[in-house]
């Protein structure tokens, strides 16, 4: 039997729809009958009250206008003025405090109003402040007389804000109390109130139900008169109407209980109420039995669901059925693992896409560093190149002085020993500036020739090898037999490799090993590494290891210049100079080359 047939079979056997609709439709015709009744006299009387709110205010406003329009007021200061206005104030009962303002909403003079505070609704300086903050000064100098929105006192009286203009720089602000509003709504029957834009108590109880805050609130939306149910404070059910107070945003409530108006409608619901408990004993026992097939289906499938939002996809339903609640279970594992495939896909794929963007921005950090580098180095070699070029004069002249005096004074004078250390710090200078000048020259005029950049690196190992069996160190070759030559001037590189074993011998004062390799890449380029098992080189200074004067080396042991000039030789033949190291692990100096383009053969 499906779960359809079951269910209709259960709504067929209950009877209580019948019962309930039979009684319940009683009840509510007798009950609308009822409730348009009370509502239509309910409505009278809050249309009635809302007249007379109106006409109050209405009244205290023309009273106030017409007490202050019959004052001198270009004769009178601002102080003169302030006494003057003790006179409404105390005309006026509803006047709670004037003040005399200017355009800006600012005092011009001591305001009135009664500082006892024994007084139940007693005005302070805190309902000053209030009042000076609630005035409708703005709308005030546009309309010559303006209402603000009421508000609560210091004492719980609700307060309502009036501005009168009096001359072009002058505005009076005055707070009217509600007490004598209150004081009428008091008198209809049952309760009555007063509430603002937002359903909030102006006047009558000091608190609303939410029922009755919402009548209120579409009664000043709608500006029409509503009569509906609402829960009163009590919890008790009360008819209510609701009508509008002018155009003011305010509304009139007035209530009674509905128990006594309802009684007859009460009497039908009670027989309704028990019926459709017997009704409801009869569903509870055949729900119970029908519930057997139908609980442990439906906790199977929510902890399925439970899981596939864990992500627990190795869960399944099992539901031992053919009804609609099998099939379902059936579908619901399908769709499991239909997710737990397209989750594996989009993990798999987000992890290459990954790897992807990592590797990509690896290369564009590594292109940029390069640029900058570039820039750097031709900048500082323009400057290199400059002083160089106005320092080779002088110092030639200066070297030559020296040689002439050397010559002149003797081997055996007391000054040789000084000019001969003055010549060769001379010289030294003289290098100096012929590697100045030599790193200045980035790019090379001429495309070099081909040969083996073997040859190169076996120069410079020769050129070393006494000084790396004095230091210990020993040297490890892997140079790849059948790579492709390079293209370029073989003396400068090897001037390259020079200046990294000098420096890969300089890491290594205690001995090590020193590692080159020779090996090409994918045919279209030339890869050469020179490894030591030195100190390494900071993180900090990897950076500018490639800066011209930049050096770690102690004393006169070097100015610099070694592997900004081999950077600059690098790039003039189109590769790459690159450095990895760590602290304390060595230091791999990698030379990318482009490989020479096959020779052309004629057939």
């Amino acid at each position: 039997m499906s779960f359809r047939a079951r269910l209709f079979a259960f709504l067929a056997l209950t009877g209580v729809l019948p019962v309930a609709l039979l009684g319940w439709l009683s009840f509510s015709l007798h009950r609308a009958e009822v409730e348009r009744t009370v509502g239509r006299a309910q409505l009278s009387v809050a249309a009635e009250a809302a007249r007379n709110v109106e006409r109050t205010v209405a009244a205290a406003v023309d009273g106030l206008r017409l007490s202050v329009g019959a004052l001198p007021l270009e004769q009178l200061s601002n102080a003169e003025l302030a006494a003057v206005l003790r006179i409404p104030y105390r005309q006026l009962p509803a006047l709670g405090a004037v003040a005399l303002l200017g355009n800006d909403g600012k005092l011009l003079a001591t305001p009135v109003y009664e500082r006892d505070a024994e007084k139940p609704d007693a005005f302070s300086e805190v309902d000053l402040q209030a009042l000076l903050r609630h005035a409708p000064v703005t709308l005030a100098g546009q309309t010559g007389t303006a209402l603000g929105a009421p508000y609560r006192g210091s004492t719980g009286t609700t307060r309502l804000p009036v501005a009168l203009r009096l001359d072009r720089v002058r505005l009076l602000a005055a707070e009217l109390s509600l007490k004598e509003i209150a004081a009428r709504l008091s008198q209809l029957p049952g309760t009555a109130f007063l509430a603002g834009p937002a359903g909030t108590a102006l006047a009558g109880p000091a608190e609303l139900s939410p029922d009755e805050t919402q009548l209120a609130a579409a009664v000043v939306a709608s500006r029409a008169p509503v009569a509906r149910l609402v829960r009163h404070p009590d919890g008790s059910e009360w008819l209510a109407a609701a009508a509008p107070v002018g155009a003011m945003g305010w509304a009139v409530g007035v209530a009674q209980p509905a128990a006594t108006a309802f009684s007859g409608a009460v009497r039908v619901r009670d027989y309704t109420v028990f019926w459709a408990a017997v009704a409801l004993l009869l569903t509870a026992v055949l729900g119970a039995l029908l519930s057997r097939g139908l609980s442990q289906p439906v906790r199977e499938l929510s902890q399925g669901v439970t899981a596939l939002a864990e992500g627990r996809y190795d869960q399944t339903v099992q539901v031992d059925s053919g009804d609609e609640l099998g099939q379902l279970a059936d579908g619901f594992n399908r769709m499991s693992r239909e997710i737990r495939r397209r989750d594996e896909e989009i993990r798999a794929w987000n992890a290459e896409l990954q790897q992807r963007v990592d590797h990509r921005t690896a290369e564009l950090k590594m292109a940029q560093d390069q640029i900058l580098r570039t820039r750097r180095l031709a900048a500082i070699g323009s400057l290199g190149a400059g002083i160089a070029h106005e320092l080779n004069n002088p110092l030639t002249a200066v070297s030559g002085l020296i040689s002439l005096a050397r010559k002149q004074l003797g081997e055996s004078s007391p000054q040789a020993d000084t000019l001969k250390q003055a010549l060769e710090q001379a010289r030294r200078v003289s290098k100096i500036v012929g590697d100045l000048r030599q790193f200045a020259e980035q790019e090379r005029t001429y495309g070099g020739r081909r040969f083996p950049l073997s040859q190169p690196v076996q120069g410079a190992l020769d050129l070393y090898a006494g000084e790396l069996r004095e230091k210990r160190i020993e040297v490890r070759q892997e140079l790849k037999d059948g790579v492709r030559e390079a293209q370029g001037d073989p003396m400068q590189i090897q001037q390259v490799v020079a200046h990294l074993l000098q420096n890969a011998i300089a890491a290594m004062p205690e001995g090590g090993e020193l590692r080159i390799g020779l090996t090409d890449v994918a045919g279209d380029a030339l890869k050469l590494t020179v490894s030591d098992s030195g100190k390494g080189i900071p993180a900090d200074m990897r950076e500018r290891i490639f800066d011209p004067f930049f050096t770690t080396k102690d004393g006169a042991a070097g100015v610099g210049l070694g592997l900004s000039i081999s950077h600059s030789i690098v790039e003039a033949h189109h590769g790459q100079l690159l450095v990895d190291s760590a602290p304390g692990g060595g230091a791999t100096f990698t030379i990318l080359l482009p490989a020479a383009a096959p020779a052309a053969h004629l057939v």
